[in-house]
C-alpha cells in the first residue's frame, strides 16, 4: 500500500514536472508578443466585443446571425475592463491560454494512450512530445500573437476540456464526466462554431476503446442536451443565412460554389492545411491558395493513411493503429468546418488560424509516429538514438521557425509588408500594406500600393470602397483637398456604410476650414456640411466616439455651445476612461469658462 502511494506520487510529481515544462515553454517563446501593438483589426473587434457599449449584454447569447460567439465576447470585454485598450494584457491573455492548450493536450494524450497495449510504457514520452510540439508549432503565430483569433484559442481550450470528461466518463466511470461533456462542448461552440465537430470525435473516440452501448448512448445524450441548448439560444436564423442562395447579397457561400471550381478550391485549400503542418515556414496572413498537381498527391495522402490503417492485418497489435487512425481523423474532421470557407464569399479561402485545433491531433501522431518504441535490442538502440535525434531537430526548428515569424507579427507594418511580398496578387495584402504605410507616413509608396490595389479586377465594392478611402489621405497629404474629397465621395458611393470614409470627409471640410481666415461665411459653410456628413455617418453607427467628438468641435467652432456640449457628454457616457473623453471634458470647461465670461460682461454692460 505505502509502495502504491509512493508511486502514485511520484507520477504527480513527473506529470507536474512535465506540465509545468510544457506551460513555460510556451510562455517563453511567446513573450515577444507581449511588445506587440493593436494588429490589423484588433482594435475594431475590442471595441465591438465591449459589452459596456451594449444597451443588452445578455443579448450576445442570442444572435440568429451566422456567427455567435459570446464566450470570445466575454473574454474580450473581461481584458477590456482590466486593460482599456493596452494591448500587452490582451497578449499575455492570449499566451495564457495557449499555454493552457498545450498542457490540457498533454493531459489528453496521456489519458488517451495510458494502459493501452501496443506502447509499452512509452505514453508518458509521446504525451510529452505531442504537447512540447503544440507548444512550438509555427502555424499557432497567428492564433496567439493575432488578439481577433481569440476564437480558436477557446474553443480549442474548452474542445480539449470536453475530450477529457469524455475519457474521464469513458476509464473512470465518473458520471461527472457527463455533466462536464455537455459543458465544455457548450461553452467550446459558443467559442467558435467549428467545434461542432466534437461529437464526431467523441464517437471515434468511443469506437476505438470499444465503448459499451450504454456509455455511447449517455455520451450521445449529454452532447444532445448541449446542442439543444445551443439551438434554443441561436434558432434557426443562421440556418438559412448558411443556405441563402449562393453568391446574393449577405450570403455564405460564393456564386461559384457548385462548381467544378469549387470542388477543386477544397481540395487545393485541404493540401494547403497538410502541407503546412508537415512544412510550416513560408506563412502568411493572406496566403495565395495553391495549384498544380503536386496539391492533389498531397491530398490524397491522408486518405491513403486512413486505408492503410484502417484495414485489419495479421500479426499487428490492432490498438496502436487505431489510435494512429483517430488522430489522423481528428486532423480532418476538426478541418472539414474551414473547408467551406474555401467556397464561402464571406473570407480568404484558407488561413492559417483554421489549422489551430486540427494541429492537436497532428502534434500527437506525429509523436506517437516519431518517439522511440525500443530500448533493449541493439538495434533498437539504434533507432532510438536517431529518432531521439530527429525530434529534437523537428522541436528545435519549430521552435527557430516560431520566434522568427513573431518578427513579422510585431507590428501592422511589419506583418502587411510580409504579407505584400509573399502574396502580391492579394487586394486584401495591397490595400492593408498601403493603409500600414500611411500609417508610417510612407505616402508614396502607400499611393503606389493602393492603385495597384485598385486595379485588380475582382474588386468588390466593399474593398474598393476602402481603397478609395485611403487614397483619399494619400491624397490631402498632399494638399489636393479636391481630389481627396471626389475619393471619399466615390467610397461613399461604393459603400454607404464605410464609416471611415465619412469621418475623414468631414475631417477634410473641418480641416479646410481652419484654413480659412478672410471669408467667414465659407468658412461656416463648410464646417456645416461638415455637420451634416458626421451625423449621417451616425444613423450608421452612434456609438462611434470619434465622430461625435468631431461633431462636438464643430458647434463649438459656431459657437453652438449647447450641441457641443451634448456631443461631448456623448464621448464622455460611451468611454469615460479615453483620451478624447478627457479632451471633451477639457472643452467643456472651456466652454462653461466662456459663458461665465459672456455673462459677467453682460452683467458689466447693465
Amino acid at each position: 500500500m505505502k509502495d502504491e502511494n509512493a508511486d502514485r506520487k511520484e507520477d504527480y510529481r513527473r506529470h507536474a514536472l512535465y506540465a509545468g515544462i510544457v506551460f513555460a515553454v510556451s510562455v517563453i517563446i511567446y513573450i515577444p508578443t507581449f511588445k506587440s501593438g493593436l494588429i490589423w483589426d484588433d482594435e475594431e473587434i475590442i471595441k465591438g466585443a465591449i459589452l459596456v457599449n451594449k444597451k443588452n449584454p445578455y443579448d450576445i447569447f442570442i444572435n440568429t446571425g451566422l456567427y455567435c460567439r459570446p464566450i470570445t465576447i466575454l473574454s474580450l470585454s473581461l481584458d477590456y475592463t482590466l486593460w482599456h485598450i493596452n494591448a500587452i494584457g490582451y497578449h499575455v491573455h492570449n499566451v495564457i491560454i495557449h499555454a493552457l492548450n498545450s498542457v490540457l493536450l498533454y493531459i489528453g494524450a496521456f489519458s488517451a494512450l495510458k494502459n493501452r497495449s501496443g506502447f509499452s510504457g512509452n505514453y508518458l514520452g509521446i504525451s510529452f512530445l505531442s504537447a512540447l510540439a503544440f507548444a512550438l508549432h509555427p502555424i499557432h503565430t497567428e492564433s496567439v500573437a493575432w488578439i481577433s483569433d481569440r476564437t480558436d484559442l477557446l474553443a480549442t481550450f474548452f474542445f480539449l476540456f470536453a475530450f477529457i470528461a469524455l475519457m474521464v466518463y469513458l476509464h473512470e466511470k465518473k458520471r461527472e464526466g457527463l455533466f462536464l461533456i455537455s459543458v465544455f462542448f457548450l461553452f467550446a461552440i459558443l467559442s467558435k462554431e467549428n467545434a461542432i465537430v466534437f461529437i464526431v470525435i467523441a464517437l471515434a473516440y468511443m469506437f476505438v476503446v470499444k465503448a459499451d452501448k450504454k456509455s455511447i448512448i449517455m455520451v450521445c445524450a449529454s452532447v444532445a442536451i448541449a446542442l439543444t441548448f445551443y439551438m434554443c439560444l441561436r434558432g434557426f436564423g443562421w440556418v438559412m443565412e448558411l443556405f441563402k442562395a449562393p453568391g446574393t447579397s449577405g450570403a455564405f457561400l460564393s456564386k461559384d460554389a457548385s462548381s467544378y471550381s469549387a470542388v477543386k478550391n477544397i481540395i487545393y485549400a485541404a493540401s494547403y492545411y497538410y502541407e503546412k503542418l508537415l512544412f510550416p515556414w513560408n506563412l502568411s496572413i493572406i496566403p495565395e491558395l495553391p495549384s498544380g498537381i503536386g496539391y492533389y498527391v498531397m491530398f490524397l495522402i491522408p486518405v491513403i493513411l486512413l486505408v492503410f490503417w484502417g484495414v485489419k492485418r495479421n500479426g499487428v497489435d490492432a490498438s496502436p493503429r487505431l489510435f494512429l487512425l483517430f488522430w489522423l481523423l481528428w486532423i480532418i474532421t476538426t478541418l472539414l468546418p474551414s473547408l467551406t470557407i474555401a467556397v464561402s464569399q464571406i473570407a480568404a479561402p484558407i488561413g492559417e488560424r483554421y489549422l489551430y485545433l486540427p494541429s492537436a491531433g497532428f502534434c500527437v501522431l506525429l509523436a506517437m509516429v516519431l518517439y522511440p518504441a525500443h530500448k533493449n535490442s541493439a538495434a533498437g538502440g539504434v533507432n532510438r538514438k536517431l529518432r531521439l535525434s530527429l525530434v529534437f531537430v523537428i522541436v528545435l526548428t519549430y521552435a527557430l521557425l516560431t520566434r522568427d515569424r513573431l518578427f513579422d507579427w510585431s507590428s501592422d507594418f511589419a506583418l502587411w509588408q510580409d504579407a505584400a511580398r509573399k502574396n502580391p496578387h492579394s487586394v486584401i495584402t495591397k490595400t492593408n500594406y498601403g493603409i500600414a504605410l500611411i500609417r508610417e507616413h510612407n505616402f508614396a509608396e502607400a499611393g503606389k500600393q493602393l492603385t495597384e490595389a485598385l486595379s485588380f479586377r475582382q474588386l468588390s465594392r466593399e474593398k474598393k470602397s476602402i481603397v478609395l478611402n485611403s487614397l483619399g489621405l494619400v491624397e490631402m497629404d498632399k494638399k489636393n483637398y479636391e481630389r481627396a474629397e471626389s475619393l471619399f465621395i466615390d467610397s461613399i458611393k461604393e459603400n454607404p456604410g464605410n464609416l471611415g470614409s465619412y469621418n475623414n470627409l468631414g475631417y477634410l471640410y473641418m480641416k479646410t476650414a481652419s484654413q480659412i481666415s478672410d471669408d467667414p461665411a465659407r468658412k461656416e459653410k463648410l464646417t456645416r456640411r461638415a455637420i451634416e456628413v458626421f451625423k449621417e455617418s451616425l444613423k450608421y453607427a452612434t456609438e462611434i466616439k470619434e465622430i461625435n467628438f468631431n461633431l462636438g468641435l464643430c458647434y463649438l467652432e459656431l459657437k453652438d455651445f449647447k450641441n457641443s456640449n451634448a456631443y461631448f457628454n456623448a464621448v464622455i457616457e460611451k468611454d469615460p476612461n479615453s483620451e478624447l473623453a478627457k479632451k471633451s471634458i477639457n472643452f467643456k470647461l472651456f466652454m462653461e469658462m466662456k459663458k461665465r465670461q459672456a455673462y459677467k460682461e453682460n452683467s458689466t454692460q447693465k
